[in-house]
């Protein structure tokens, strides 16, 4: 646990980032061409051909290929906030690519998944919540779930730098670690990550369902365009989660790898 301040971490954050980019840049580029690859061939997966009729086999084989894409995003994402978290932290460059023989990159996905699968429960959950309750009640039920859950995921934060310099998933201590701090660490996030949202509220304005279709129909550009915020977007959230440990980790220092 380090002395800085609010302000301190947000700025060192945007300074990092920038860092993480200019002096790994090959991994920015790599990462940035995954995405948009990735993007293209998933939009291509979307729809069948105009006039085609309905195939089941088809179908099934779309929606596979578009999990497949969606699972290779999710390790390369995973890659790239690890470096990141070591590089902030430790001041490590590019190589090794998997540290620690991939402990970090199984464990960071193990978690990550399990974030996922809690949302999509939650979703399924409101949407039957949805069928039996009227939309004042539903609100009143959903809505607190919602908060709980993101304070949860919050406060268990502190685990993803943790896990990429080799700490096992110490829930219970990250847990500790983040207690009477949820208010900072949501803040430094929020602060931090406002120069891109408003970017896209901008765009999304601009563009409104335009961008949007352009999007989901394969558009080189918009996709460009996308995958390049998105990856400038997990450098900076790897910075700010590292910054945000260097803060408040204290039992997590126990956990790492020496």
């Amino acid at each position: 646990m380090e002395q800085l301040t609010f302000g301190t971490c947000v700025k060192r954050s945007w300074i990092s980032t920038w860092q993480a980019i200019v002096q790994m840049p090959g991994l920015f580029l790599g990462v940035f061409v995954v995405i948009t690859c990735t993007s293209l061939l998933s939009a291509s997966f979307q729809q069948p051909p105009s006039g085609a009729d309905f195939d089941p086999a088809t179908a099934t084989s779309h929606a596979l290929a578009r999990l497949a894409l969606s699972i290779l995003q999710l390790v390369v994402y995973g890659c790239l906030t690890i470096k990141v978290n070591r590089f902030v932290l430790l001041g490590e460059g590019t190589q090794p690519l998997l540290p620690l023989g991939g402990k970090p990159l199984g464990r960071h996905l193990l978690f990550t998944l399990g974030v996922g699968v809690g949302t999509i429960i939650i979703t399924i959950g409101a949407a039957l919540v949805a069928h039996r309750a009227q939309s004042a009640k539903l609100a009143l039920i959903v809505i607190p779930v919602l908060l709980a859950y993101l304070f949860v995921i919050v406060r268990l934060s502190l685990i993803y730098p943790a896990v990429a310099l080799g700490s096992r998933l110490t829930l219970p201590t990250a847990w500790k670690d983040s207690r009477g701090h949820f208010w900072n660490i949501a803040g430094m996030g929020l602060i931090a990550y406002l120069p891109l949202l408003l970017i896209w509220i901008v765009a999304l304005l601009a563009g409104g369902k335009t961008l949007l279709t352009a999007l989901l129909e394969g558009s080189l550009v918009a996709n460009v365009a996308q995958a390049f915020v998105s990856t400038v977007f997990l450098v900076l959230s790897g910075a700010v989660m590292s910054w945000v440990y260097r803060r408040y980790a204290n039992g997590l220092l126990e956990h790492v790898a020496q």
